[in-house]
């Protein structure tokens, strides 16, 4: 029914659940090593307890299996499949955090796997910044998007969740990487692959709408990057109730869209109805 559907969408903004974990346990990946990670990248930084490090007017959070579980604020680690001598790590620089929301960065860093040595870094302003609409997880996605015999992008999955009980809303964005002349650069800035949105009375009646995404790399190019072949499926989800009381639920599913992403030179353009809320 659909107030179970919306009752999910609250659980997840409650437990931090994504909707599409492609590659879950980031946090694990690297084999216990995140506190020597953040004292090799940030050398400056200063340890304040067994879980947090002081970096300039930014606080940087790790997990310890023990004291906290995996937040979207903890410092996040995989081994590259694609590229294993390399590692992937996403560091919450959160400056402030209450009720109303978060103030932070996010720097991404690609490290060598054996040394733990900085190879790679770049920093997202405000990217962990948000305030009704927060931001329930942030995870590493290392399918391999080859956008050329030899160049292989990585992803970066950012889940939001509303905060309203009548009008739910979650939301799944992917940003997409590449090492290219000896630096890192977004090739995709936030393209929506999973959202759920709608408004109900709290009880029974109401109307959800849902998107789900795949991409897939075209063997066709442009300016040298393979296109995107993005296919979009929709459902709208009806809840009423029915003359015994009882609550009701239809669900009505699109056929599927298809659309093409192409390379300008510098990026993947997105339409902007497609657009992440984080950005």
């Amino acid at each position: 029914m659909l107030a179970q559907f919306a009752r999910a969408i609250l659980l997840s903004a409650i437990l931090g659940v994504p909707a599409l974990d492609a590659q879950a346990g980031e946090s694990s990946s690297c084999g216990g090593r995140v506190e020597t990670i953040i004292r090799t990248a940030y050398p400056d930084a200063q340890k304040n307890d067994e879980t947090t490090f002081q970096f300039g007017g930014s606080t940087i959070q790790i997990n310890d299996g023990e004291t906290i579980g995996d937040t979207p604020h903890t410092v996040k680690c995989r081994v590259w499949p694609a590229n294993p001598q390399l590692a992937l790590v996403a560091v919450p620089l959160i400056k402030s955090t209450n009720d109303d929301g978060t103030i932070g960065d996010l720097e991404l860093l690609v490290i060598e796997t054996a040394s733990l040595a900085v190879k790679h870094r770049l920093l997202l302003a405000d990217r962990m910044t948000d305030d009704a609409v927060s931001i329930s997880a942030v995870e590493f996605d290392t399918a391999r998007y080859r956008l050329t015999q030899e160049q292989t992008a990585f992803g970066l999955r950012i889940s939001t969740t509303g905060s309203s009980r009548p009008n739910p809303y979650y939301g799944v964005g992917l940003w997409l990487y590449v090492i290219e002349n000896g630096s890192l650069r977004p090739v995709l800035d936030g393209l929506i692959v999973s959202q759920n949105a709608g408004e109900w009375d709290t009880n029974c009646a109401g109307e959800f709408q849902s998107s789900e995404s795949t991409l897939a790399m075209s063997s066709k190019r442009t300016n040298g990057y393979a296109d995107i072949t993005l296919v979009e499926t929709k459902s709208t989800r009806t809840s009423f109730v029915e003359k015994d009381n009882e609550c009701k639920d239809k669900t009505v599913t699109s056929k599927p869209q298809t659309m093409r992403l192409v390379y300008n030179g510098e990026r993947y353009p997105i339409p902007e109805d497609r657009r992440a809320v984080a950005e």
